[in-house]
């Protein structure tokens, strides 16, 4: 009896795992942020980061150097497995290109 209770858990928190490394964070209300999405999208959702980082990078595409404005936002949210996580959302020209997140309590 236990290894069908067992089973099922493994297999729920591998795949969850798996939507973590693909850039996402599922919040607990059950909104998902993800990658692809623009900058107003994650504010809408979130709201103000906590703190945020302006970079930006010359990129050469061989027709001359190309301004690609890098930021990073902070973010501290409940994410839907429990607890409190902080979130890293990566831009490039307002679009979404990574998430990171590490437990609180777990850093």
């Amino acid at each position: 009896m236990k290894k069908r209770i067992v089973f099922p858990l493994f297999v729920s928190i591998f795949i969850s795992s798996l939507a973590f490394a693909q850039g996402s964070f599922r919040l607990k209300n059950g909104n998902l942020l993800s990658v692809g999405k623009t900058k107003s999208d994650i504010v809408a959702l979130v709201g103000a980061p906590l703190y945020k980082d302006v970079l930006n990078e010359a990129v050469d595409i061989g027709n001359g150097d190309k301004l690609v404005k890098t930021e990073e936002f902070t973010y501290k949210l409940k994410g839907s497995i429990g607890g409190m996580y902080i979130v890293f959302i990566r831009f490039e020209n307002n679009s979404v290109t990574s998430i990171s997140s590490k437990q609180v309590g777990r850093l």
